[in-house]
């Protein structure tokens, strides 16, 4: 299933929800790695657990290969309580019968919430992998894609330097 928010720019061959899990999946393990090598420095006082960064950025647009992921303009238009229901019953509904589902259910629940530092990296590492994203398709010649480089807030000093790093080679248009 191709990611909506590209296919709405115009973006032929959009990469699809699966493509940009497997991105964040892997960013994510990387700078968690990077991060723990001076936690103090990323403005933690422990190091990240690598193994709850990696669960998270597996699970955290789950809901959208049922929803689909609904791109900004049309989150705009509903309420974020509405949204957010609909995701954390399609996430009770893939992940309610698994074993461990309470764990993963919480995993999730502190992704949306943002309220663990592992939750915070991932949020980062997802708009990370969408503005890399962007920059490849401009590379081959997409425009329109101004959208996607707006409006982030970083909890990583690494993260807002691989974002400055990333638009340092945006043209935008």
């Amino acid at each position: 299933m191709s990611r909506t928010g590209w296919l709405l720019a115009g973006v032929a061959d959009a990469e699809s929800i699966a493509d940009h899990t497997t991105g964040v999946a892997v960013l994510a393990l990387f700078l968690a790695e990077c991060v723990n090598t001076d936690p103090v420095g990323q403005g933690l006082t422990h190091p990240l657990d690598v193994a709850a960064v990696t669960h998270l950025a597996l699970i955290h647009d789950l809901a959208e290969s049922v929803l689909t992921d609904l791109p900004k303009r049309a989150a705009a238009r509903l309420s974020e309580q509405v949204k957010h229901d609909a995701e954390a019953a399609i996430i009770k509904d893939v992940l309610g019968a698994l074993p461990n589902a309470p764990h993963y259910l919480e995993l999730w629940r502190c992704y949306v919430d943002a309220s663990t530092p592992e939750a915070r990296l991932v949020k980062d590492v997802d708009k990370l992998e969408m503005v890399a994203q962007a920059l490849r398709y401009s590379a081959r010649g997409q425009r329109n894609l101004d959208e996607f480089w707006e409006g982030h807030r970083w909890f990583y000093p690494l993260c807002q330097q691989l974002y400055d790093s990333l638009l340092g080679q945006w043209l935008p248009g």
